[in-house]
């Protein structure tokens, strides 16, 4: 601790240490006394004490360091779309000039104003016109509202590309050229989206960060976090209709979801090239202020869920502060899922998974396949009892201990179009948890699914999703209390792609699964369920986290934990070294995680 708080120092200063200290301390105090353990205390103060404070100077820090060569050798028109209405100058002049300002030059400006009553609107949207060659105004006779005025702004632009913008926010002066830059290095980009933060209303203060994934189809589907700036290639607009007035409020959120449908070319700069600010009564300073969006949301995911001809039903957050909604993905009567349990020598643990996976309605046909590599003749007599008073399926085949071998044998005998790998020290629960999962691994393009996992008497995380970090694959909150905390944008709460989960409890069809071969046997005891997870993404699907099934994990009680022990570690070492030789191009890259947080960690932090 001395030796961090001494490193702190010398980077920020004793005042600017002493200073996040002091608010990090009170902040603790009120979650003392505001009635929360010790424990919930901490990990509040982890993920909300310190984030604010330091963001300014940090992202500022970083954007000094990143260059900006302005040598490209495609430059299309761009046309930057900016719907107006009624806003004040002091908001709407500092966002023209961000756009007017640009160091990319190729560059159009497109402003519908939709029959503002606020007279500074005209005479500055006139002003500019009169001045600059390339900003043009669409003048609206009558209000139309958000949809029909952007669809205005867009009947007036000639780009190749379209940006867009809302009338309050801010460019940084290389927004565009980083996008450009983007399309220059993919030259069949349809759309690419770039990190964001938020702006205080008078503009004094960047916080909030919205460091992003790449393209995350199942992250997008729970919640819009592609938002700005987005560039998308202005044919696909117009293929699609542009915007549907059906879906005000959240319009935008309905065009990406359509777009995704008709185009794979999404791409994404990990820069923050836009500032939200925050005005009393926006959607930037909170979900919740305007109901409309609520039902626009969800019936934009029920068409976009049709469309795909996905048999599925909406529901709501449970934790009211995350205003976001997310499809439940149903199975058919035909369904079979094929419970894959290792385990060897270790009765009362088994027990309790089986009994519980018999105790709690699972929500869809399924079989147990128990696969012992070798227990003693007593506890092979209490697990064939046990196994045969259920009818599950008891498989014996003595061999020394690989993790995979036995994942394989089991799904060798497995009967199910579906295949659930699940550890012996496993408690399931909640009604439908089995079809939740399963629902969801059917779909066409879903790799493996995984679910949260807590450690036993409380709500501290032991799995929720497998950050693939610069030191290695981590768990992503490790031992964090998440009641009532939302996690980085949610990822604790909604249906999040990541490029890993545990194989703790892992789901993958059994077609996918022989596709990529099954579990890789020359990792026989870790990061097997890593090289599954990379294999699956590599054949192109995408891996899902649903934090909505959540399983409590007794966690390593068959064989203890890897970092007690010395050997075990040579060992977990030798096989990490194996895992990036089977996959050498996923060593240090995680898609789902974005390059901006802290690369030797897994808890999505940025200082």
């Amino acid at each position: 601790m001395i030796r961090l708080f001494i490193s702190k120092v010398k980077q920020k200063g004793f005042k600017t240490v002493m200073r996040i200290c002091f608010v990090r301390l009170k902040y603790f105090i009120r979650q003392i006394f505001s009635g929360k353990s010790l424990r919930e205390s901490w990990s509040r103060t982890l993920f909300y004490g310190i984030k604010p404070i330091e963001y300014d100077d940090l992202v500022r820090e970083r954007e000094a360091q990143v260059p900006h060569p302005t040598d490209l050798s495609y430059q299309p028109l761009v046309s930057i779309i900016i719907p107006v209405y009624n806003i004040e100058d002091r908001f709407l002049r500092p966002c023209l000039d961000s756009c007017m300002e640009q160091i990319y030059k190729n560059f159009e400006v497109c402003v519908s104003d939709d029959n503002s009553s606020l007279e500074s609107v005209k005479k500055t949207l006139t002003e500019y016109e009169e001045k600059y060659e390339n900003f043009h105004v669409f003048w609206r006779k009558e209000n139309g509202r958000i949809s029909e005025n952007t669809n205005s702004a867009l009947s007036i632009a000639k780009g190749e590309f379209i940006a867009l913008v809302d009338d309050d926010d801010l460019l940084e002066p290389y927004s565009l050229l980083e996008m450009v830059r983007y399309i220059n290095e993919h030259p069949d980009t349809d759309m690419v989206y770039s990190d964001e933060d938020m702006l205080t209303e008078d503009g004094s203060r960047r916080h909030d960060p919205k460091f992003k994934p790449d393209w995350s189809p199942d992250s997008f589907m729970s919640i819009m976090y592609t938002c700005h700036l987005c560039v998308i290639r202005k044919s696909i607009v117009d293929k699609l209709g542009g915007f549907d007035k059906r879906f005000d409020g959240a319009q935008d959120y309905d065009l990406v979801m359509r777009l995704s449908e008709i185009t794979e070319n999404i791409g994404h700069v990990p820069q923050v090239l836009y500032h939200w600010r925050e005005i009393q009564g926006s959607t930037a300073l909170d979900m919740g202020a305007k109901e409309y969006l609520k039902a626009a949301s969800e019936n934009l995911k029920k068409e976009a869920l049709e469309r795909r001809g996905y048999k599925a039903h909406i529901v709501w957050c449970p934790l009211k502060e995350v205003v976001q909604c997310f499809p439940i993905y149903e199975t058919d009567d035909d369904d079979l899922v094929s419970i894959v349990i290792p385990s060897k020598d270790n009765f009362k643990v088994l027990k309790r998974c089986i009994d519980s996976i018999h105790n709690v309605p699972a929500g869809v046909k399924f079989e147990v396949i128990v696969v012992d590599n070798g227990s003693n003749d007593k506890n092979k007599a209490k697990y064939q009892k046990l196994l045969e008073g259920y009818g599950d399926s008891y498989v014996y085949e003595p061999l020394k201990f690989n993790f995979s071998r036995m994942c394989n044998i089991g799904a060798s005998h497995a009967k199910g179009n579906i295949i659930l790998f699940l550890n012996d020290d496993i408690k399931v629960a909640g009604d439908g948890w089995l079809s939740n999962m399963a629902g969801h691994a059917k779909l066409p393009y879903v790799g493996a699914v995984g679910c949260k996992l807590y450690y036993p008497k409380g709500c501290a995380v032991q799995h929720c999703g497998v950050v693939n970090t610069a030191a290695g694959p981590g768990h992503a909150f490790y031992g964090i209390e998440d009641k009532d905390i939302v996690m980085y944008g949610g990822r604790n709460l909604l249906p999040y792609n990541f490029s890993v989960v545990t194989g703790a409890a892992l789901m993958v069809t059994a077609d996918k699964f022989k596709e990529v071969g099954g579990f890789e046997e020359t990792l026989t005891i870790a990061y097997n369920d890593v090289a599954l997870c990379f294999s699956l993404l590599e054949k192109g699907y995408k891996n899902v986290l649903r934090p909505d099934v959540a399983l409590t994990h007794y966690e390593s009680v068959s064989r203890g934990l890897d970092d007690r022990d010395s050997e075990k570690t040579k060992r977990r070492i030798a096989e990490m070294e194996r895992l990036y030789e089977l996959h050498p191009a996923m060593k240090g890259f995680d898609a789902c995680f974005n390059p901006n947080l802290k690369n030797d960690s897994a808890d999505f932090r940025y200082e």
